[in-house]
This record gives C-alpha cells, structure tokens and sequence, in this order.
C-alpha cells in the first residue's frame, strides 16, 4: 500500500517539474537558424538585423545568393530566413536579398498572432540598377506565395504593417526560398496552417 502512495507521488510530481531546457544540459537552445530541415542551408548574415543604422532599413541579407545546388546526389538548397526582426508602424522594414540561378522563389512571412495586417511589396533590381516590381500582395502569416523570378539579380522587399487592436512590439520573419518545405513556428505551441491553406 506504501508502495503504490509513493509511486502515485513520485509520478504526479514529475508532472508538475517543469521541463529541462538545452541549455541546462550545456547545449546551445534551437533558434530559427537551427530548426530547419536537412538539407536546406540558411544564407542570411549571422549579424543580419543587428545593427541598424536607419530604422526599419536592414540592408543586404546575404551575400551567398538563394539558389538550389547539386552536387552529384547532394542537393542543398540555399534560403534566405531572417532572424526575428522588430518592425515600426511608421516605417515599413526593406532589405534586399540576393538571388543565384533560381527562376521562382516560395515566399512567407511569420509573426505573432495577434498581429495585424502586412503588406510586402517586391522589386526585382537588375546589374545596370533598373526595378521591375514582380510582388505586391496583403500577406497572410504563414500562407505562402510563389512568385518568379529572374537567375542572378537582386531583391528588394518592403514590408508594413498596420495595426489596430493592440500596441505590442511587432515582429516578423521573412522567407524566400526555391523549395517549399515545413517548421514548427516558435510563436505558437503547434502548427496552425499547412501547405494546403
């Protein structure tokens, strides 16, 4: 009878410890850059977003262009993933991302739920400095988007948001990438769309 009053203890209190965390076991937490799947390399620059010199301008991402590369039965895809960048409702956040040979590109956003409407808006910029606009849409967070594209040119995305309900820090992360793939967003406990909404 003992027995089974300590066993019952014993497994409702492991119930109520909270979790062991990664960094408790001295491994470095999972962030957004190491949550994707095998196979799929993020090229944005580690200090990407970091240091801003005029708000809501972020500059180049990249420098190794977003592109799909064989090498014989290897297949690494190349994305451009940013970090979780902060937005300001006056100013609409632009960076420009740089393309290899690619010809059309999936593109999401990600943010809070709580958050508003966002528009993204993108150029394509040609070597000589000419600007086609290919993309301008009210995104959905985590609906994505295909959009083609031009082999070895830039991008250029401006990102707004507008927001009425509630004045919280808004925040976001932007995808392009040539193959569509899936990761458990870090802002909700589960998925909440699939690839089919």
């Amino acid at each position: 009878m003992l027995y089974r009053v300590l066993l019952a203890g014993c497994l409702m209190m492991s119930l109520l410890m909270p979790s062991v965390r990664a960094d408790e076991f001295g491994l470095d937490p999972k962030g957004f850059f190491d949550a994707l799947p095998s196979g799929i390399v993020n090229v944005a620059l580690p200090d990407f977003g970091q240091d801003i010199i005029i708000g809501g301008d972020y500059g180049l991402g990249n420098i190794t262009p977003v592109e799909e590369v064989f090498r014989g039965p290897e297949r690494v895809v190349r994305i451009f993933r940013s970090p979780e960048l902060p937005i300001s409702h006056q100013r609409p956040a632009q960076m420009q991302v740089l393309l290899g040979n690619v010809r059309g590109l999936y593109v999401w956003i990600e943010t809070p739920p709580v958050q508003g409407e966002w528009s993204l808006s993108i150029d394509l910029v040609y070597v000589d400095g000419t600007r086609r606009n290919i993309f301008g849409k009210q995104m959905k967070p985590g609906v994505r988007d295909f959009l083609f594209v031009e082999p070895h040119t830039r991008l250029d995305c401006h990102l707004s948001s507008k927001t009425t309900a509630l004045k919280v820090k808004r925040k976001f992360i932007l995808t392009l990438s040539p193959v569509m793939y899936a990761v458990w967003p870090d802002f909700l406990p589960m998925p909440y769309r699939t690839i089919f909404d």
